[in-house]
């Protein structure tokens, strides 16, 4: 190769962009280059991919070196807008040969013309459709490779053209809001995307359109989306990233009506439909699945019947409908939307113990003796009838002039101080915020009053759990405990509720495990727990009422330890889901909330100091009933220490909210 100074080359600069320079000088492998704009560089001799025979000028005058360099370069553009490599072809297909560059362009121009060289060489650096580079030259490709080249060039024509119409029909929707038909089959990939972010799985031309649009950031598409009326401007995006089933398919609506329209009988079951059974919730609640039935006994003690929804009588084992509700795990409740374990027409209907209907249920029947100490359990399977089916907040209304329910409270009260005695740990009721969505708009109440009801329900709960739990140890059936250890110093708290001693109090507690065999539960003070009493809204329960029911009836338990062990892993990990998805929904509308309220000046609520860290402060915030964390302020604070606390930024989109600490 010339590399004398003078000489005029061809060398890649950047990656694949050919370009055209004079050698200043060439030594060890390194060549000094003069480049079209006056300016010098040093490449390695491999960059240099073709050399003319004949100096440029000589170097000493830069200046007319650069010059002459310019018009070698205009020459060759236009020589190459000249040459069609589709006629060479043809010329020279047939045999199948290497052709060295200068006698290649001898077919086209004079033998020898440098200029006519580079230019025929620059267009086949551009254009390798009709010759295959050689090491030593160019060779035509064949007919076959050629028509396969085309066809390949035509789809890739046809992507880029599909690609360029995504992007403009992306672009139009986000400046007009109009979703363009073709848009239609890339709809749920673009949710995906707005909701998923990278987790979320398109196509490349997909991707490569929205790139074109500039809209492969979630939140900007999240925007369009909304602006296009795809997505609600309040779109709950995890249903999308939990993959939360939300209606229910054809053939599992088919086994529901179908179950559904099966009218409840004793057939064999205890008649209890004479009995006083009070199903109490709260007044949202479709799907009751539990109600009580409390008497005194002669003897001072008590009899407490915990009745509970049966739909493992009719939902088989296998069945459509059992692989929905295990795929579901859970009911999901919140602000704006509930979405069932199971169709409504056999959760809020069929199985749901309303108001004066009959119900099949499954019944805890628990003696207590006088001091409230637990001395038999029965299970049983039951016909109920319904004479109450009311929420907590009326319930309380009428314990002053209903003597059965006010002697059920106090029973109630007794249970708990019992648990106390056998160690648990009695909390001091926290206040709740509750968050609902009506008509469009956010209703936040706080509940500072300790409902009596609710609280009576809860322990009533707590005990036929317990009774579950222990009649499956004592028979035993296969059966999944909750267990939960602790040692025997257990906090103590005040009649009111404190957030710096609550606070303090639950980091010392341990998490509830899941296990095979019975164990002791710390924080309830029981010494066997389980959860049977919301079959209609968790799997997992249904499932345990599967094995007592089995049991009952003189039937090998349905499942084995290990079967039980899958499933409620399962079971749980779906109630996990659906439980931060109640939370992240909830949080979602709080928010809302105080950017509504932003709008009329700062947003500034009294909170306590429950930790102060070296970097991080956890404060009590009254309105929220919760805790929350923020960077420590600059002043000094203190365990216990009353501040202001800022809202100074929401982020409805990541769910994100700031916070700033002020001295009070």
């Amino acid at each position: 190769m010339n590399l004398t100074a003078g000489c005029i080359v061809e060398f890649y600069a950047k990656g694949s962009q050919l370009e055209i320079a004079v050698v200043l000088s060439a030594a060890g492998g390194s060549v000094r280059l003069l480049l079209l704009n006056g300016k010098e560089t040093t490449v390695t001799e491999k960059k240099i991919l073709l050399t003319t025979s004949r100096p440029a000028t000589g170097v000493a005058d830069r200046e007319t070196c650069r010059q002459n360099l310019i018009k070698a370069n205009e020459r060759r553009k236009g020589i190459a807008e000249t040459i069609n490599l589709e006629e060479l072809h043809g010329l020279l297909y047939e045999e199948q040969r290497v052709y060295p560059i200068k006698e290649l362009a001898g077919f086209l121009f004079e033998p020898d013309d440098d200029d006519s060289a580079a230019a025929l060489f620059r267009t086949l650096c551009n254009d390798k459709l009709y010759f295959k580079d050689k090491n030593d030259g160019y060779q035509p490709v064949s007919i076959e490779d050629l028509a396969a080249a085309r066809e390949q060039l035509a789809r890739k024509q046809a992507q880029e053209d599909e690609e360029n119409n995504l992007a403009e029909a992306l672009k139009q929707m986000e400046r007009a809001g109009t979703a363009a038909d073709i848009l239609v089959p890339h709809i749920i990939d673009l949710k995906n995307l707005a909701a998923c972010g990278e987790e979320a799985k398109i196509s490349k031309r997909l991707g490569n359109a929205l790139d074109r649009a500039d809209l492969n950031n979630p939140r900007k598409l999240f925007q369009a989306l909304v602006k296009a009326g795809i997505f609600s401007a309040d779109e709950n995006l995890d249903i999308i990233r939990f993959k939360l089933p939300v209606e229910f398919g054809s053939e599992v609506l088919a086994e529901a009506s179908a179950i559904a329209a099966i009218t409840p009988a004793v057939n064999g079951r205890r008649d209890l439909t004479a009995q006083r059974t009070w199903a109490i919730d709260t007044p949202e609640t479709r799907d009751r699945d539990d109600a009580f039935s409390f008497e005194l006994l002669p003897d001072g003690g008590y009899r407490l019947q915990v009745h509970v929804a049966d739909p493992a009588e009719l939902i088989k084992p296998g069945s459509g409908l059992d692989k929905e509700a295990a795929r579901r795990g859970s009911s999901v409740y919140m602000p704006d939307q509930r979405i069932h374990m199971l169709p409504a027409g056999i959760s809020e209907e069929l199985f749901s113990l309303n108001h004066e209907e009959n119900r099949m249920a499954l019944t805890f029947s628990l003696l207590f003796s006088p001091d409230c100490k637990l001395t038999a359990v029965e299970i049983f399977e039951s016909m109920i009838h319904i004479e109450h089916a009311i929420d907590y907040d009326t319930a309380d209304s009428m314990i002053a002039e209903n003597q059965w329910l006010q002697q059920a409270v106090d029973f109630a009260e007794s249970l708990k101080k019992r648990r106390a005695e056998m160690g648990a740990v009695m909390f001091p009721r926290q206040p709740e915020l509750s968050i609902k969505v009506k008509d469009g708009e956010i209703i936040i109440e706080r509940r500072d009053r300790d409902d009596l009801t609710q609280g009576m329900i809860a322990e009533f709960m707590i005990w036929a759990n317990h009774a579950a739990a222990e009649y499956c140890r004592k028979n035993s059936i296969p059966c999944l405990y909750r267990v939960q250890e602790g040692d025997d110093n257990r906090p103590e708290f005040g009649d009111s509720f404190d957030p710096v001693q609550f606070f303090a109090a639950i980091k010392t507690f341990r998490k509830t495990t899941v296990s095979q065999t019975a164990g002791r539960h710390y924080s309830l003070g029981l010494s066997a727990y389980t959860q049977a009493t919301s079959p209609l809204r968790r799997y997992s329960d249904l499932l345990i009422h599967r094995q007592i029911k089995a049991a009952i009836n003189g039937r090998l338990p349905e499942y084995s330890v290990s079967d039980l062990a899958q499933a409620v892993l399962i079971s749980d990990s779906a109630v996990s889901r659906a439980e931060e998805i109640m939370r992240n929904r909830e949080r979602y509308f709080l928010h809302k909330h105080l950017k509504q309220l932003q709008k009329s000046g700062e947003v500034v609520f009294d909170g306590t100091i429950v930790e102060a860290g070296i970097n991080e402060a956890v404060f009590y915030v009254d309105f929220f009933c919760s805790f929350k964390h923020c960077r420590r302020p600059s002043f000094d604070i203190a365990v216990g220490q009353q501040v202001l606390v800022k809202v100074t930024q929401i982020d409805l989109f990541d769910g994100t909210i700031r916070f700033d600490l002020r001295q009070k």
